[in-house]
Parts: structure tokens; sequence; C-alpha cells
């Protein structure tokens, strides 16, 4: 039975829907369009398929993220991500291989498209290119945005293990157990100064470099698609292996009731990215802030012969929450799997060179990156206060 809560969602829907076309309705009869960005998001397929999720959005121009922050720079730089203006019912072309697909941006701007791979793929080439551009009949009085390339992940067939990591509070310190502390880092600080764990770039290079092929990691996090730059940026510049990030769309969705959950979320694309590649095994990355031993529990019960280990950051410090994850390690045990709270980076890296998932001649270098001190707060920080 409906809630009211769930009631009035599905009126909210109603209404962003109505007020979202009128408004591209009316830019457009007003002939008051700005040019077009076609915005390609990592994706990842196998040797039968490539799946891509993107979005079109109006062209405002780059963010700024230079190292030449201000506290002002952060907050407009915020304010542009999270005030996109979104282009529904937009004709989407994709290209690989001499194959195309179309597909019609969502009422979001999004659009998903997933192409068949018709020629075999070469097993040395870890990432696929794809087109993608705008048909010039999809367009009115204008012309279309340039096509643009989008990155499409393929492991290798026979790569032995890939990861399947957390961002908040697991690789990226947020703060998630703080909602102010979180909205703080999000909105006033700049890719280039926000920090990794200590140890995450290099433990995550061992992993992925660690066996006869290039093992892939996969990046799941509730933060919206909004972030995707950022959250790119951060990684590059620290050092932390590209992968897919898969992010959540907070627009006001109808089949979305106000109880869905992180959780459900977080569950929905591990059994995408298993089913992808049902012959792979993963190592599952989480804090335990968020629900992240739930939802890989609830992995664990369903796909057990996919599950390699779980390494939860111990981000709480409570012993409730600590009795409770101990209670989830014993069940994962029973499948022989293991799930273990680890207070560092070092701790997870120490037991994957002891069952052999990284090289152990990369421990120096992973306890070099643990050891290393944390930047002293800047004057943001410090305008904004250290934590609650």
């Amino acid at each position: 039975m409906a809630t009211w809560k769930d009631s009035a969602h599905r009126l909210g829907y109603l209404i962003d829907t109505h007020f979202d076309r009128l408004r591209y309705g009316l830019k457009r009869r007003l002939g008051y369009d700005q040019p077009l960005q076609v915005v390609p998001y990592d994706g990842y397929g196998n040797q039968e398929t490539l799946f891509l999720t993107g979005r079109v959005l109006e062209d405002h121009g780059d963010i700024d993220t230079t190292d030449q922050e201000t506290l002002w720079s952060n907050l407009v730089a915020s304010y542009r991500r999270f005030g996109s203006d979104e282009v529904p019912g937009l004709q989407i072309r994709a290209t690989f291989q001499d194959r195309s697909v179309e597909t019609v941006t969502d009422r979001e701007g999004y659009f998903h498209v997933a192409l068949p791979v018709m020629r075999s793929l070469d097993p040395d080439l870890s990432w696929q290119s794809i087109t993608l551009s705008v048909p010039p009949q999809a367009m009115l009085r204008r012309q279309p945005p340039e096509p643009v390339t989008g990155r499409v992940l393929t492991p290798a067939p026979h790569c032995d293990f890939g990861i399947i990591s957390d961002i908040d509070d697991t690789i990226l310190i947020t703060g998630a157990t703080s909602l102010l502390r979180m909205a703080r880092l999000t909105f006033l600080r700049s890719p280039s100064s926000r920090l990794p764990f200590n140890g995450v770039a290099a433990f995550y290079q061992a992993l992925q470099t660690g066996g006869p092929y290039r093992r892939p990691l996969f990046y799941i996090s509730s933060s919206p698609w909004n972030l995707y730059d950022f959250l790119v940026d951060f990684m590059g510049l620290n050092g932390i292996p590209a992968g897919p990030l898969l992010l959540r769309d907070f627009g006001v969705q109808p089949e979305r009731t106000i109880g869905s959950s992180h959780q459900a979320h977080k569950l929905a694309q591990i059994e995408r990215v298993m089913k992808t590649y049902p012959k792979m095994p993963f190592i599952l990355i989480g804090d335990s802030g968020q629900h992240d031993p739930e939802a890989y529990a609830q992995v664990v019960a369903t796909r057990p012969q996919q599950v390699l280990a779980i390494y939860i950051r111990d981000v709480t410090q409570n012993p409730q929450r600590d009795a409770e994850i101990a209670l989830l390690a014993a069940q994962a045990q029973l499948h022989k799997i293991a799930l273990l709270l680890v207070e560092n980076t070092l701790q997870a890296a120490e037991h994957a060179a002891r069952h052999g998932y990284i090289d152990s001649a990369t421990l120096p270098s992973i306890r070099a990156d643990h050891a290393r001190s944390a930047e002293p707060l800047d004057l943001i920080e410090h305008l904004v206060g250290e934590d609650d």
C-alpha cells in the first residue's frame, strides 16, 4: 500500500517533469538554446556487448579546477555541477566497429547504449573507443555538437579477478558518517585539495597489476553523476587507477520511493557487473559507515562463487558496529570467504599479499604510501571548521 510519502514523491515527479518540458520547450521556441555537450561516462563490457552511459547538457564551458582555489571558486564550481541544464528527448548515435545504434535521452538528459561486438577484441587493449554523435536531423535550427569519444573497459577474458570498490570513506576521505562534514568537503573543496586514505593508490595499483592480465576496477558510489568530473580528476591527481564510476541519478523518478537506499543502488550495480563477467571472481572493498558490509554479505549469499575476499575499512570505531560486522564475517566464512574489518589500507594489503592477490614485492611501496603524512588544513578548512 502506497504511503503519503510515496504519493507525494510521485506528485513531485509529475510536477518536475512538467516543469522540465515547459522550460526546455520554451527555450527552443524562443531560440534561447545554448550549445550542447555530450558527456560520456566510462563504461564496461565483455567480448559480446559494450555498455555505456552518458548525458547531454547545455554547454556552459568547462568547470575551472585549477590549483588556485578559493572558497568562492569552489562554491561556483559546485553550483555549476549541480545546476546543470539537461537536454531531454535528444537522439544520440553510438558507433563501434562500423556498427551504430541509436537511443534517446531521458527526462534528465541521460542515455544508455548497448553495442554488440562484431569482431574479436584485442586482448591487450583494455579500453575500447565508442564514437558518440547527434544526428543532424535531431537538431532543429542549429548545428549538432561535435562528436565525442567514450571509453569502455573490456578486461581480458582470462583475467583472474576484478575489484569492486566503494568511494566515499573507502578511497576518498569524505566523513560520510557526518552529513555536515561531508557537505563541507563536497561543496567547498576542489579535487586537488581532497585527500585519499593513505596507501590506497599504491594498494589499488598493486591489485590492478598483480596478475598475468591487467585486472579491472569498478567504483560504485551513491554520489550523484554531477560529481563525475570531480571524482575522475581526484583519482587522476592521486594515482588511483581508472575504472568505470557507477554513480546515481538524484533526479525524481516514479519508480523510486522515498525508502530507496544506497544499499539497493550498490547491490544493483554489483549484480550488473557480475552478470557481465559471470566467470570472474571479485575482491569487494568498502567501509563500515554506509552499509557496505550488509550489501557485500548479500552478494556472498547470492553469488559466493564470485567473491574472493572482502575488505571493510573501519571508519565508525563503534563496538556495536564491530559486533555486527563480526557476525557478517562469520556468515561469509561459511562460504570460505574472508570478510575483514581493517583499521587501514596496509592491513588489507598485507592480507592480500599473503593470499597472492598482490605481489609481496609491492608491500614496501604500499607501506611508504601508507606512512605519508596528511597535509595540514588549509585556509578553506579553517574557515569552514575541522569537524563536528
